[in-house]
């Protein structure tokens, strides 16, 4: 109990006089915390400099700077880097990427995540520029446009940090009191120089590089100075020879020591621009003296256990990276051979360059040089993943060296590492392989052994994977048969995921290509290239092949057609019903197997334990679904199916068209027959038309296998068999010219001779036969090409030089003396109509121009005689589906410039501000650091095509960058084929042309041409 005593004066409970000197005490506790808080707001005024801060300032601006902006940022790009490497997956069967979150298809998926962590350092710089997490941030922000992919920004932002937050080196005192200690001077936060002393560094080091320069100049002046001097002497000496009659050999000066830069030390300003060279560099040629003869900065790269480490090693590493990815391989060579060679390199960072380097020579293509990084670097990384990853890259490098011995010691080495099951499995499937191609063992003990493999139950997820190296064994056995049977079986697994689909149907391909099997390899490319990511390198070869191979397909199978329903075109009635029935009866039955094999489909839900619904019975309702099959077939999905009103009811209670037995084959009537043979001929004329129709499709099949493939030994088959199934057809002439070219280039002079003879001998006045017989044929329709086109480029002259009426009757005698559809018909009746407007006035020029649109449909001239009508004011001057024609010509290549993208819509039926929202909110989520404005403008004469335009991109590679994204993250871009719209990269320039002819037509032809 407090002790109290009573006060004589006002009889008041007052306080002991303990309790007074405890209440004193507290008031001078609240004192000194006032005083304590008025220190921290002194010291974390805005007018101090940054050497002025007291410790209390610096340790509450490095709390603040780390746990408030930092700390939440570094969360973001660690989740953002999990979310790219999750989504990345690894392809086995090819080489693995690097570093996974650098391979992804889609990086932009976390580009709103790295927006806020940039958003949040950006903070942290702008509120904490003297605390210690100032570097980080900087890298952190660096880091996050890595992973964007903007490597431009990230290279500026790591300059920048290699250049302002470089560590300065230690130095002596020269202090009396502690002479001989070595200890840093003043610096600013993580061992930055304050403004001052980076200001007097940056003088003196002017200084002794201006001396030294001077120095050198002085020097160099001197020698130059001696060597005139000496070959004055020489010259006098050789003068005193000559009157003397003696001949002195000229001495032939060496100048390859003189020959030098006028400054061999360059300004260390520069040097700090250029890129991230030490200063102990600049002044030094030794590496392990600092400016004064101290040891060089970071000889303790572990001395940070209890201090702040800087950012500035981190720093360069991450800039080295980014150059890798900018091409400049120089530079970044020159960084990552510094960090090695620097023995004050921290020993993590020393560990990642060399993984750097690595991919440095990957990206160079240069394998062999990469292997001794990637070992250097497996035997230093800090986890299991890491270190067996980087093995399964060396053994695959030599795989493709062809060296199958160190492949497998190094895919042993991933074995020993226990990584993850599926990276050690597939390291297992290599050593099998690679054991058969070593030569220690053979094909068949290796496919033994992988079929050992894929039985055991760990492995049944993998089966896919497992088939597919078997099918590797086999071809490498030469056993083409059985790797495409289990290329087959790859993709028949319901294991198959993408990766592994898009390398089966790949291989598939290029196997049915080397075979000429043309058909089936266009449908594996197609489905390669359904599965295939577009960012992948073999994209576009596939693409190409594909597109080479379309046209043969699409030959081969209207051969097959036509071919086909010429034979069921012989059947009798009889023989076409049982034909019909057989046909219904195999498809029913396929219906049956699909529904009793329907849970192996995806999408197929299993019961579920507990309830005694009969929905949740798959068994039953599989049975259900093969009843209703078996009586009433395949039904089409329609309401009230069943009811009178149907159009195949009868009153039975049976349908009139069909009538199915569970047990017994369908009963087809006249109607189905009719209906399944509907596009077979029947008619001796429509079998006729229909063989001219093949002939010509032969004859393209064997001409394109020439043109196209090079392909001249299937070409020449081809072109036999027309001529022997299809004698004396119209294309006789022109296949015995390819038959000719083919068995020349193939080697078989006399049937190539055979073939000369008969085209001669049959065609003698045929353009196929002057070009075998006259050797100048060529070079002469060359040049009465030539002639025509130089006709057109007078008339075109005279119709710029006002002479309208020479123009016009030189266009009109040119035109008539075309034959066929020439493509200078077009220009010259386009000409034409033209000198006709400046010669018979408006009404005359629209009279033709249209007559130029009516009788040259798909032309280039087409198009412009159009846009000429639409400026005109003429009704009718629209292209087939509203589309304006286009004059064409005035746009031109600038991909350098500033760009904008385009939406042009196709009615103004449209609610431009909700489009407009759609995309405020998509560039918010993936493009918050482009500032992207958007606005609206209207084309045409009567405003009808509205067009939003967002600006604006550095260039058009940029704006390209944009539309891939757009392409793949579709699902959150605005849905053009419900608006209906199409979106262009346009340049500035290109944009003030679709302003001034008020019509976007003929850009989507130039925008698929040269940036497409």
């Amino acid at each position: 109990m407090r002790p109290f005593y009573r006060d004589k004066d006002n009889f008041n409970l007052l306080p002991s006089r303990s309790d007074k000197r405890d209440h004193s005490l507290k008031k001078a506790t609240q004192l000194l915390a006032l005083l304590l808080l008025a220190l921290i707001v002194v010291s974390c005024t805005s007018r101090k400099r940054r050497d002025e801060q007291g410790l209390i300032a610096k340790a509450w601006h490095n709390m603040n700077a780390h746990f408030n902006g930092y700390f939440n940022a570094n969360e973001i790009l660690e989740e953002s880097f999990l979310t790219l490497e999750e989504q990345h997956v690894d392809n086995y069967n090819r080489r693995l990427a690097l570093f996974p979150f650098m391979a992804v298809e889609n990086p932009s998926v976390v580009n709103d995540e790295l927006d806020r962590a940039i958003e949040k350092v950006a903070v942290v710089v702008n509120l904490h520029p003297y605390s210690n997490w100032t570097d980080d941030s900087y890298l952190l922000a660096g880091q996050a446009q890595f992973l964007k992919q903007d490597y431009e920004t990230a290279e500026k932002t790591f300059r920048y940090l290699v250049n302002e937050f470089r560590p300065r080196p230690k130095r002596n005192r020269t202090n009396n009191s502690q002479a001989g200690q070595e200890e840093e001077g003043p610096r600013g936060p993580q061992g930055r120089q304050t403004a001052e002393q980076t200001r007097r560094e940056r003088l003196r080091a002017r200084r002794d590089a201006q001396k030294e320069r001077d120095r050198i100049n002085k020097q160099r002046e001197k020698e130059r100075r001696e060597a005139a001097k000496e070959r004055d002497r020489q010259r006098r000496q050789r003068i005193r020879d000559r009157r003397r009659g003696i001949r002195t050999p000229r001495v032939v000066q060496d100048t390859s020591l003189t020959q030098e830069p006028e400054t061999t030390v360059p300004d260390p300003e520069e040097v700090i621009n250029e890129g991230p060279v030490g200063m102990i560099s600049i002044f030094n040629r030794t590496r392990d003296l600092g400016l004064d003869g101290s040891e060089q900065y970071g000889d303790n790269p572990e001395g940070y256990f209890l201090r702040h480490r800087p950012a500035y090693q981190e720093g360069r590493l991450w800039l080295a990276w980014t150059l890798i990815k900018r091409d400049k391989m120089d530079q970044a060579q020159l960084i990552l051979e510094d960090m090695r060679n620097d023995r004050g390199t921290a020993s993590d960072i020393r560990s990642q360059a060399l993984a750097v380097q690595a991919f440095l020579y990957l990206e160079s293509n240069n394998p062999t040089a990469a292997i001794p990084y990637l070992e250097e670097a497996a035997a230093q990384a800090n986890t299991r993943q890491q270190r067996a990853r980087y093995w399964y890259i060396v053994g695959q490098l030599h795989q493709e060296l062809g060296e199958p011995a160190q492949a497998m010691a190094a895919f042993a080495e991933v074995i020993d590492a226990k990584p993850d099951y599926e990276l050690e499995l597939g390291a297992a499937l290599n050593v099998a392989q690679n054991d058969y191609l070593s030569g220690s063992g053979d094909a068949e003990s290796a496919l033994r052994r992988l079929e050992q493999m894929r039985r055991q139950d760990k492995n049944q997820p993998y089966e896919s994977q497992i088939y597919y190296a078997m099918a590797s064994v086999s071809l490498r056995a030469n056993d083409q048969a059985a790797g495409m049977d289990y290329l087959r079986k790859a993709l028949g697994s319901n294991t198959a995921g993408p990766a592994q689909q898009q390398e089966a149907y790949r291989l598939l391909g290029d196997l049915n290509f080397e075979a000429a099997d043309y058909l089936a390899a266009k449908l594996y490319y197609d489905s390669t290239l359904n599965v295939m990511g577009r960012t992948d390198d073999r994209y576009p070869q596939i693409e190409q092949r594909r597109d080479r191979l379309t046209d043969i397909a699409a030959t081969l199978q209207d051969i097959q057609l036509k071919d086909s329903l010429l034979t069921l075109s012989e059947l009798s009635p009889e023989e076409r019903t049982a034909l019909a029935e057989d046909i219904l009866q195999a498809q029913r039955q396929a219906r049956i197997n699909r529904t009793e094999t329907a849970t192996d489909e995806p999408g197929f839900v299993a019961p579920v334990s507990g309830s005694s619904f009969w929905a949740y019975d798959s068994r039953a309702v599989r049975r259900g679904e093969r009843d209703f099959s078996r009586v009433w077939g395949d039904r089409p999905l329609t309401d009230n199916w069943r009811r009178s009103q149907s159009a195949a009811f009868s009153p039975d209670g049976r349908d009139d068209d069909v009538e199915i037995h569970s047990d017994g084959p369908a009963i087809v009537t006249e109607d189905e027959v009719a209906n399944i043979f509907s596009e077979v001929p029947t008619t001796d004329n429509e079998r006729n038309t229909m063989r001219l129709q093949l002939t010509e499709a032969y004859f393209n099949l064997g001409r394109l296998y020439r043109d196209r493939l090079d392909d001249n030994a299937k070409s020449v088959e081809i072109m036999e068999g027309l001529n022997q199934r299809y004698p004396g057809s119209n294309f006789e002439a022109e296949s015995w010219y390819y038959l000719y070219l083919g068995h020349t280039d193939l080697g078989n002079v006399s049937r190539a001779n055979q073939y000369r003879d008969n085209l001669v001998e049959k065609y003698p006045g045929t353009n196929f036969a002057r070009a075998i017989s006259d050797p100048n044929f060529v070079s002469d329709a060359n040049n009465e090409e030539l002639a025509r086109n130089q006709a057109y480029d007078r008339a075109y002259a005279l119709f710029e030089q006002d002479q309208y009426q020479q123009a016009y009757d030189l266009a009109r005698g040119q035109q008539a003396a075309l034959i066929g559809q020439h493509p200078l018909r077009a220009k010259y009746a386009l000409l034409m109509a033209m000198s006709t407007g400046k010669i018979q006035g408006r009404e005359a020029y629209v009279n033709a121009l249209r007559q130029v649109v009516a009788q040259y449909t798909d032309t280039p001239e087409q198009a412009r005689a159009r846009e000429i009508l639409r400026i005109l004011g003429e009704t009718g001057a629209r292209l087939p589906g509203g589309q304006e024609g286009s004059i064409g010509g005035d746009f031109k290549e600038s991909a350098e410039e500033l760009h904008y993208i385009v939406l042009v819509f196709q009615t103004r039926d449209v609610d431009l501000n909700e489009v407009k929202i759609a995309v405020s909110e998509y560039n918010q989520t993936y493009h918050r650091q482009d500032r992207l404005r958007i606005t609206n403008v209207y084309l045409g004469q009567d405003n009808s095509t509205p067009v939003l335009v967002m600006r604006r991109f550095q260039n058009g590679g940029k704006a390209m960058e944009y539309l891939r994204g757009t392409e793949l993250n579709a699902d959150e871009w605005v849905n053009a084929d419900i608006l209906g719209f199409e979106t262009f990269a346009v340049s500035q320039s290109n944009y003030r042309e679709i302003l001034r002819a008020r019509s976007i037509a003929g850009y989507p032809a130039f925008f698929d041409e040269n940036y497409r």
